[in-house]
């Protein structure tokens, strides 16, 4: 997503440097150069005005359609969690260990956890991913006017949020997430544990094979987060300064 702003700023000072050197020209009364490649298009102040709305919807479209993607997969992601909570919530042993990612880890006597504790483990990892997508997915406000503003580095907000409570709020996804993944790799390891020891041991448990949980509960906040700052702060913002560079070229 970051590469249409760039080859847009391409375009813009290129037709804004050709809008001027064509006016240059004029003025001294041409030459051999400007003869031999023709008139350079010149574009007035409404042409440029368009060019850039439409470069700044475009950067705003593709910022949003990426940051809901990667946000209602973070949701989806956590809302799995939250049915397999409910399970382990049940008080019923045979339902708290019938998904298929708690099936995993099951084991008869002694257990691998109590019921509680995985209830609390299936949480933390729900708020993580389901946090973290709302706050990759909620609407932004537009750059432009920070900009105006002088703020540079304006990684646009929700309304009614400030910049530094969405930033808490992936922070704190982070963290939650962090929680989920060391837990996760305790109950991989106490399971293979217990089948080491245990006589009855399951054959079919790969601890190997499951590592890939405790890495996409850390990895999910981090991916909606980089999602988040690289399209507003980079897309959007850099589709935005392209309105800046006008009136510089302008002023010039």
């Amino acid at each position: 997503p970051r590469t249409a702003p760039r080859s847009a700023r391409h375009r813009i000072g290129t037709m804004i440097s050709a809008a001027l050197r064509s006016r240059t020209g004029r003025a001294d009364g041409g030459g051999a150069d400007d003869d031999a490649s023709g008139p350079a298009p010149i574009l007035d102040t409404d042409a440029q005005e368009a060019l850039v709305n439409e470069l700044e919807a475009d950067a705003r479209r593709q910022a949003t359609v990426w940051r809901r993607v990667f946000g209602a997969l973070s949701i989806a992601w956590g809302m799995y969690f939250v049915n397999s909570a409910a399970h382990a919530a049940s008080g019923d042993v045979t339902i708290a260990w019938s998904g298929a990612i708690h099936a995993e880890f099951y084991h008869h006597d002694p257990p691998t956890m109590s019921t509680a504790s995985l209830t609390l483990l299936d949480l933390c990892a729900a708020s993580a991913a389901v946090g973290a997508g709302v706050a990759a997915v909620a609407p932004a406000r537009g750059a432009r006017a920070r900009l105006d503003a002088g703020d540079d580095d304006c990684l646009a907000s929700i309304p009614g949020w400030t910049r530094r409570a969405r930033t808490a709020a992936f922070a704190v996804s982070t963290a939650l997430g962090f929680a989920a993944s060391v837990g996760w790799a305790w109950t991989i390891a106490r399971t293979r544990e217990l089948n080491g020891t245990s006589g009855a041991a399951r054959v079919d448990f790969d601890a190997f094979r499951m590592t890939w949980l405790p890495v996409a509960c850390v990895a999910a906040p981090g991916v909606c987060w980089h999602a988040y700052q690289s399209l507003e702060r980079g897309t959007v913002v850099e589709a935005a300064r392209l309105r800046r560079y006008m009136y510089n070229h302008k002023r010039a």
